[in-house]
């Protein structure tokens, strides 16, 4: 499974969900690709999935969670995509 964290820069609630799910992935053991959507990959996932608000995790290209989530949830939806 590839999961992917597409952030908006510098904004306080992105860089929380990216501390977040990198800690969650790492104590599962999985990895975790940080995408900014000011980047080009960015900016042609945003255009392909028609993503309009941000953070967003991706599981094989697919969007599986939205916004900042507390540690616990972030653990649950990491265990379901596990398990899945």
């Amino acid at each position: 499974m590839k999961l992917q964290l597409l952030i908006a820069g510098q904004l306080p609630s992105c860089l929380e969900t990216r501390d977040v799910w990198q800690s969650v992935c790492a104590q599962h053991g999985v990895g975790l690709e940080i995408i900014e959507v000011e980047d080009e990959h960015g900016q042609a996932m945003i255009d392909k999935l028609g993503i309009k608000s941000f953070p967003v995790l991706l599981a094989d290209g697919k969007i599986r969670a939205v916004g900042r989530p507390d540690p616990q949830h972030a653990a649950d939806i990491l265990q379901n995509l596990l398990i899945s």
